[in-house]
């Protein structure tokens, strides 16, 4: 017979001490902590222990691009059997009966007393435990030794992302957490659930889903062992709206005016310079301005394609209308004979007209093509990813 037991309960603490199995029994809510147990030993040494985690979220108040990391605010849950410890309630006292869930919440002094998971949260950036009067966190235990550890937090971890298609981009991340010390022989982590979208309050840059973990995520290998993993894959699909409105529009429409060029008189340069010139300027202006907001990546994004090819168009104009300058400054110089100065100028003009008028009618079919291979590409992408995330290991051409 054991000869003594160490027993926490959520009876005041002058109450609490060590007391033999057989008292336990008389009806002391809490736990009991046989005289035999050692908290270094994992629960059971010939079978495999699992267990459950659980995010219960409540937000996701940060998804930043520039540290590649995502920040979540949710009620992190560990869920383990120990069948060593010994749990009694007291019928009679209804004010500590078990809850709806058979969960009796034991005092947080225990936990120094017990084993409790080596949890490692995989790309982790930090982890903060919500702080008012104390720390919001807790343990509930039920009568077979399922334990409960539970705490409001805040955690940030590391997504991989690439930005090449940015602003159309889709990122796709893992939450996962496993065990520092054992293999999944030892210790197999198990899923409680999956978030929701609708849970999330903050008006964010993504629109965000949940899915679970893919089957390739759900272990991993370190030291030369293979590592059970639990937790949830997370898609980011960037909201386009902000962007079609503030640079994709604009830098379209100031292409489109530098069309007007095309029809102004050659000989008017005041006018047409300044309004080539201008437009010029002011696109320099939002590329520099995209250069700054866009995150980082390893070559042209998308948006950055776009706003390129948009100057390169107004270029353009302004390019034909340099070489029409540079021809009447040519004709200017070989008109020799003033009575022939009219009839010249006349030809000239009618031959600049038509000029403008062929690129009047080139530049807006280039921009056209241009729009047509650049959506479709873009549209295709975003098409391909979500189809390789809805179908998993399946290629799609």
């Amino acid at each position: 017979m054991i000869e003594s037991v160490l027993v926490l309960s959520l009876l005041p603490v002058h109450l609490l001490g060590s007391l033999t199995v057989g008292e336990c029994k008389k009806g002391i809510l809490g736990m009991c902590i046989p005289a035999y147990y050692q908290k270094f030993d994992l629960p059971s040494q010939n079978k495999t222990t699992y267990v459950t985690i659980g995010v219960n979220l409540k937000d996701i108040p940060k998804i930043s691009d520039q540290d590649f990391s995502i920040t979540i605010d949710t009620y992190f849950n560990v869920r383990w059997t120990d069948e060593r410890l010994l749990t009694q309630t007291n019928p009679t006292m209804v004010t500590y009966q078990e809850d709806e869930g058979g969960l009796t919440a034991v005092n947080l002094n225990v936990l120094p007393n017990l084993w409790i998971p080596d949890i490692e949260i995989l790309d982790l950036m930090s982890f903060e435990t919500h702080k008012v009067l104390s720390r919001l966190e807790g343990v509930w235990i039920d009568s077979t030794g399922a334990l409960l550890y539970g705490m409001a937090s805040k955690i940030t971890f590391i997504c991989q992302m690439n930005f090449n298609a940015f602003p159309v981009d889709i990122q796709v991340c893992h939450f996962r957490v496993g065990s520092f010390n054992y293999p999944y022989k030892k210790i197999t982590f198990l899923n409680e659930g999956i978030p929701r979208a609708d849970d999330i309050k903050s008006v964010l840059d993504y629109a965000v889903d949940f899915n679970p973990l893919p089957r390739d995520k759900s272990s991993y290998i370190a030291l030369g062992m293979n590592y059970s993993a639990a937790g949830f894959e997370v898609v980011l699909t960037r909201k386009m709206s902000f962007y079609i409105i503030t640079y994709y529009l604009p830098s379209g429409l100031f292409v489109v005016v530098s069309w007007i060029s095309f029809l102004v008189n050659p000989e008017v340069v005041p006018g047409r310079m300044t309004m080539l010139v201008t437009l010029f300027l002011v696109l320099i202006n939002i590329h520099n301005t995209i250069q700054t907001n866009s995150p980082k990546a390893e070559g042209f994004t998308a948006i950055k394609t776009w706003i390129i090819a948009c100057i390169v168009f107004v270029f353009g104009a302004l390019l034909e209308y340099s070489v029409i300058l540079f021809l009447l400054k040519l004709e200017k110089i070989k008109s020799s004979y003033i009575s022939m100065k009219g009839k010249r100028k006349m030809k000239t003009n009618q031959r600049f007209t038509r000029l403008d008028i062929s690129f009047f009618i080139l530049f807006p079919i280039l921009f056209m093509v241009f729009n047509t291979f650049y959506w479709s590409s873009v549209l295709y992408w975003r098409w391909k990813i979500n189809m390789e995330i809805l179908n998993p290991g399946s290629s799609v051409l």
